[in-house]
């Protein structure tokens, strides 16, 4: 019996322990993305991994707030030789809790660096963060970058898987 009631109480530990329910606050960590790439006739898909830090404020239900990203790894094919890129965002989120959910849209600027190559453009997208403990957010967030090149258009599709630590 004391077996089960350890496991139940293990279980339930991420709900017993949000102490603070504010999404307000500074968070950081790290995102593991798939990444499509697609520049004219060329596309290439592949994985990024990357960093990111921002800011929340919890206005009443409602959360907005900022952040920059960075991603590393993509690649992007381009006169026939595949290039490594970098891509830096700096966003602007803004969107609704629901319980210990938080949707939310994304726009913002985009940078995408690949030696040769370096693009400004933007980003849009959606996310959805949950938070396991009053600390640890988890969450997914799909964005499409857009620039748009003297020569050729690039876009750049992705899926993230966030964690991150709210300070």
């Amino acid at each position: 019996m004391k077996t089960i009631t350890l496991i139940t109480l293990a279980a339930m530990a991420p709900t017993i322990c949000l102490a603070d329910e504010s999404w307000t606050g500074f968070n950081a960590g790290l995102q593991l993305s798939t990444v499509d790439v697609s520049q004219d006739e060329n596309d290439n898909g592949n994985a990024a991994l990357g960093l990111h830090a921002g800011y929340l404020r919890n206005f009443d239900g409602y959360v907005v707030g900022g952040e920059l990203t960075y991603d590393a790894g993509a690649e992007l094919v381009s006169d026939n030789k595949t290039k490594k890129v970098d891509t830096i965002r700096l966003k602007f989120k803004g969107g609704h809790v629901f319980g210990r959910t938080y949707l939310y849209g994304v726009i913002g600027y985009a940078n995408i660096d690949g030696g040769s190559i370096s693009e400004d453009g933007y980003s849009a997208g959606v996310g959805v963060t949950y938070r396991a403990t009053d600390r640890v957010l988890v969450g997914l967030e799909y964005l499409r970058d857009t620039y748009d090149t003297s020569a050729d258009d690039i876009t750049a599709d992705s899926v993230a898987l966030r964690v991150s630590y709210k300070f």
